[in-house]
């Protein structure tokens, strides 16, 4: 058996980019000895990115003939006719060229639509579309009708949906009506990158920065749902009671840095953030080992990547309170509606007290994430032998 993996978007995506490295490398650990195992991308630079973590890549794009094809099936008269006409789109053809039996799609793949031959696994991060539609980048141009179409028919013809958590898999399953045991959760990991040998030494990546060590770190894309507007405001409260923390953040500008950057200029503390936009994957353990705390208000979830970096480095934790079952006891958990709230829990990562009560529990809970894990992983392994039983009834496509 053949699985390919087939990675969209670039490295720029960050957390998204780098879940998608993991599992590649967890499904590669899993293939290996036992099937064949291989990566498509249709972005070039990623086959560099992927090298840089030991794994071969092959660039692909997509032919007109693919978005024509993606586009009729949303028509409901076009399956019919696409059966009869037995039309397969160039990338199919192009996988089943590669003898692949499975796809696996490790990201939310827009263009499922067009296997009409192929079994696929599919990816399912977040459905914060439905849990908080009023986010312009989840509403505004047709965005929450985009995922709903996306999702729709993604879910119900998949042989396994991975999510990050149960949680997530019950609510996939209770609003797209498939069966809770088409979903295995799958708990993040922290980043490939992190790794000693794939990352730069703090000392050079603060000095390349030009930063001090002890700032508060906030790793996340300049997405109004990461909420970087809240630690503005919760600065200003801080610098009236006398007390003035830097703030670093890190991540590429999806449409809302210069709402930002005015609200520090307007809150009178814009001397006291820095805007690193996007940085290599490289830099990111640097940064992280030369701040004080990671604060991360966020309203998406229900898990997110930043917290297991935290922990896998020692460092304590400020998180949102919306996801407290990922955190438990292992982060101050703040309202990510109230700055008061969020400046309480900024100025209580300077005790210390606190900060090793915080960074032991990460400890343990990250601890706790490996564990399940690991399960999850036995669990995926035993799901992909039973598909390649009942792949052996079939003969190979052409």
């Amino acid at each position: 058996m053949k699985i390919v993996a087939i990675l969209e978007g670039d490295i720029t995506h960050g957390g998204g980019f780098n879940q998608a490295l993991n599992a590649v490398l967890q499904m590669r650990r899993l293939c290996e000895g036992r099937w064949d195992f291989e990566v498509l991308t249709d972005h070039r630079p990623n086959v560099a990115h992927l090298a840089k973590a030991g794994v071969p890549a092959a660039h692909f794009g997509l032919r007109f003939m693919d978005r024509m094809l993606s586009f009729l099936s949303a028509q409901p008269w076009w399956f019919a006719l696409q059966a009869r006409l037995r039309l397969v789109s160039p990338l199919e053809r192009d996988l089943l060229r590669r003898g692949c039996d499975l796809v696996y799609l490790l990201t939310p793949f827009a263009r499922t639509n067009v296997l009409q031959r192929l079994n696929y696994m599919a990816t399912v991060w977040d459905l914060c579309h439905r849990d908080v539609p009023e986010f312009p980048e989840v509403r505004e141009w047709e965005q929450f009708r985009i995922r709903e179409r996306l999702y729709a028919p993604l879910l119900p013809a998949a042989l396994l949906v991975l999510t990050d958590s149960p949680r997530l898999a019950d609510t996939a399953s209770r609003r797209y009506g498939v069966d809770r045991e088409r979903f295995l959760p799958m708990p993040f990991a922290p980043a490939a990158f992190l790794e000693h040998g794939a990352a730069d030494g703090r000392e050079a990546v603060l000095r390349k920065h030009a930063l001090e060590e002890g700032y508060l770190f906030y790793p996340a894309q300049f997405w109004p749902h990461k909420n970087h507007v809240r630690i503005v405001q919760a600065l200003a409260l801080l610098k009236q009671r006398g007390s003035r923390p830097q703030v670093v953040f890190a991540g590429g500008d999806k449409g809302n840095r210069s709402h930002v950057e005015a609200a520090a200029r307007q809150a009178g503390v814009q001397e006291q953030v820095r805007f690193l936009g996007f940085v290599p994957a490289e830099d990111m353990r640097g940064l992280y080992e030369g701040c004080r705390a990671v604060v991360m208000p966020t309203y998406f979830g229900p898990t997110n990547i930043p917290p297991l970096e935290a922990w896998a480095l020692g460092k304590p934790l400020v998180y949102s309170s919306l996801f407290e079952e990922q955190v438990g006891d292992a982060a101050i958990c703040v309202d990510p509606d109230d700055a008061e709230s969020l400046a309480r829990g900024m100025q209580a990562c300077a005790d210390e007290a606190v900060r090793a009560r915080v960074v032991e529990a990460g400890r343990r809970r990250l601890a706790e994430a490996g564990g399940q894990r690991a399960e999850a992983e036995a669990e995926l392994l035993r799901r992909l032998q039973r598909f390649a039983a009942r792949r052996a009834c079939w003969p190979t496509p052409t």
